[in-house]
């Protein structure tokens, strides 16, 4: 008789448990095809801006994109949507006539993009203006999160604060008004409201397109000079290197970091869009001696320490950005300037340790001649003479075939605040060269294969090792639909990438040195709809890691099975999952997205050995009242307490308990 190891008889447990559970009731409502997109947000190494990508796509499904209706800028606000989609989108209207329903979207995109975009777009004839027919709109969502057992800081005295986090945001509309405020506590802080965010948004008034006033986001170009709003970082769609959507947006993430307070406005008169900001902020940094060393963006402020850090440092930004919109019968589009001043009350060490008012500028272009694409922007530092620029262009190699081809060369003394690049390391635009193509093809209907391949260059490794260093990666992705019930998706990855290491040595003593290291990973998803309440996930994933050290080769080696069940029946919708890892080490440590409560994500690295549970339920429990509440734990079986120093938790198999509410109305 063969015998089964017991973590494998608790998966499959696990697994027999969370289907047994959904059998008795019928479908009333269809599966949720947004659930796509959470495949999307772990295929990246370093997510990036998650939470504003969240906060947008609420808006889209709140305020659908009437697909019919919409131009090719339009379009190109829908998260991961390409250019190439999006013609497609557009040539399927003019040779059939209206989309009507998801299934001419998917025959116009195919099975897999179309269903990341449906729950943001309608099928209507055009989008209906919002009147305030009543006194208010909006949507109020209030989150309690607690951990068990708590942290050492906590027991210790050294968090002011007890064991709850806390979060409130609500969102107003009353026509063309858009409030939005947000509240948050995160556990160990002492004050209930430790960090406050307020925006108003004001648009379509004669020449003002937008108006805000509060917290704003601003994002121009390529991102090399504002790139405030990109979601997401190199590796998550192979066509995903364009930035685009809105120059100006309000603000209401959770995020502590990365945003302006004051007033912009965009107005539209005549040829050009001039958009005007100013920001005077307060940010927390470190301080050594007067000099701003280091910018935090934690948000935490926990402990006496913490908060001497708490916005003890002033931030004024003022800026102009000129949008010219080309639109001739060959060619569309917009050419872009912009021009930033900034300065701190102490000098910053990342600008060269200047006093006083700080510039920096940058000019950009994005052209659409037919099927094709050209992008790019270059921007200045004049104080340091460093130009960082980027460039690229996308076309179409065969119907429904995809590519995009992309270079960039970002200085090493180049520095912008607010700078979110297309980059494998330096976001900030400073500090790599690179060289990147990328491809997606719908080979069918249901067959879709994307890829991508990038040569990356440091000019320096870090502040401990100066020389250069070089690297490549390449990426692989499949997703099928077998059958209507039946999808797979499978990643591969393969990078070579060097890292400063601090070694020893008999003869040499300790030194710092580059340090390869290659990883390879494949990643395999079965998604499963046997009936039409209940989505069915299995997950395997395989990670290597080999460090080339000079005394030889270290390895490292790591997995990771889940499987979830997601149910929706009625009002009430339930996601449990049930997960088995083991790495050798943290070097091949895997990442895996989880769902939360509403306007949540989890991207937590497992590490080690041990198997972890979670399970998310929605109840719709009125019109336009939902609750709903996740529950999560951890069973470490190499350790005995989890983490370390004040974030010390005396367990193996840390808890969390998270209930939320949303009230619309």
């Amino acid at each position: 008789m063969r015998h089964y190891s017991p973590r494998v008889v608790r998966c499959l447990r696990a697994t027999l448990v969370s289907l047994f559970c959904s059998l008795p009731v019928p479908a009333s409502v269809p599966p949720l095809a947004a659930d796509d997109v959470g495949v999307l947000f772990d295929q990246s190494d370093s997510p990036g801006n998650i939470q504003q990508l969240i906060d947008d796509q609420t808006l889209f499904r709140d305020e659908k994109l009437q697909i019919n209706a919409a131009d090719l800028d339009a379009l190109l606000l829908l998260p991961f949507l390409s250019v190439h989609d999006a013609r497609a989108i557009l040539q399927w209207r003019r040779e059939h006539g209206l989309i009507e329903g998801p299934e001419d979207l998917a025959r116009a995109v195919g099975d897999e993009m179309a269903a990341r975009i449906e729950p943001f777009v309608g099928f209507g004839l055009a989008a209906a203006p919002r009147q305030p027919t009543l006194p208010l709109e909006g949507r109020w969502d209030v989150r309690w999160f607690r951990e068990y057992p708590e942290r050492a800081g906590i027991t210790e005295g050294a968090y002011l604060g007890g064991n709850d986090k806390l979060y409130s945001r609500l969102r107003i509309v009353y026509g063309d008004l858009d409030v939005r405020g947000v509240l948050q506590k995160d556990t160990g802080e002492p004050q209930w409201d430790d960090f406050t965010s307020l925006s108003v948004a004001l648009s379509n008034r004669g020449i003002m397109k937008q108006l805000v006033a509060g917290n704003y986001v601003v994002s121009t170009g390529q991102g090399l000079l504002l790139g405030q709003g990109r979601y997401l970082s190199k590796g998550v769609d192979p066509l995903g290197v364009d930035l685009r959507g809105k120059v100006l947006k309000p603000y209401s993430s959770s995020a502590e970091y990365g945003f302006m307070q004051g007033a912009g406005v965009t107005l539209g008169s005549g040829p050009f869009d001039v958009t005007l900001f100013y920001s005077d902020n307060r940010i927390d940094a470190s301080i050594d001696e007067g000099m701003i060393t280091r910018q935090r963006i934690s948000g935490y402020h926990r402990t006496e320490r913490e908060l001497l850090h708490k916005d003890n440092v002033r931030e004024e930004v003022a800026g102009i950005h000129v949008r010219y919109p080309v639109a001739t019968e060959t060619v569309e589009g917009s050419a872009g300037m912009t021009w930033m001043r900034y300065r701190y009350s102490l000098p910053l060490e990342d600008a060269g340790g200047r006093p006083g008012w700080s510039d920096a500028g940058s000019v950009d272009f994005s052209l659409r001649l037919g099927s094709t694409v050209l992008f790019g922007e270059a921007a200045l530092e004049p104080e340091q003479e460093a130009v960082s620029w980027i460039t690229g262009v996308g076309f179409t190699l065969a119907e429904h075939v995809g590519a995009v081809l992309a270079v960039r060369d970002y200085h090493q003394a180049y520095f912008s605040p607010f700078a979110a690049a297309f980059a494998e390391r330096a976001s900030d635009a400073a500090g790599e060269e690179g060289y990147y193509a990328g491809i997606e093809a719908r080979i069918l209907k249901n067959l879709q294969v994307g890829a991508y391949y990038d040569i990356f260059r440091f000019p320096g490794l870090g502040s401990y090792y100066g020389l250069s260093s070089t690297g490549d990666e390449a990426k692989v992705f499949v997703s099928y639909r077998q059958t209507p019930d039946l999808r797979w998706h499978l990643l591969l990855q393969h990078q070579f990438k060097e890292q400063a290491k601090r070694y020893e040595s008999e003869h040499d003593g300790e030194y710092y040195t580059a340090v390869p290291f290659v990883t390879d990973r494949i990643r395999l998803d079965m998604i499963a709809e046997p009936a039409g309440w209940l989505t069915w996930k299995l997950r395997g994933e395989l990670k290597s890691v080999d460090g080339r050290y000079p005394s030889g080769n270290e390895h490292s080696r790591g997995w990771l099975v889940y499987s979830q069940a997601n149910i929706l029946t009625g009002g009430i919708r339930l996601k449990t999952r049930y997960s088995v890892f083991e790495t050798d080490d943290y070097d091949s440590a895997v990442y895996v997205y989880e769902d939360d409560l509403p306007r949540v994500f989890s991207l937590p690295s497992y590490y080690g050995k041990g198997e972890s549970f979670f399970a998310v339920l929605s109840w719709q429990a009125a019109p336009g009242l939902q609750l709903s509440g996740r529950f999560g734990t951890t069973w470490y079986h190499d350790r005995d307490h989890y983490s370390s120093g004040y974030d010390e938790r005396p367990t193996s198999s840390p808890s969390s308990l998270h209930l939320g509410c949303v009230l619309t109305f």
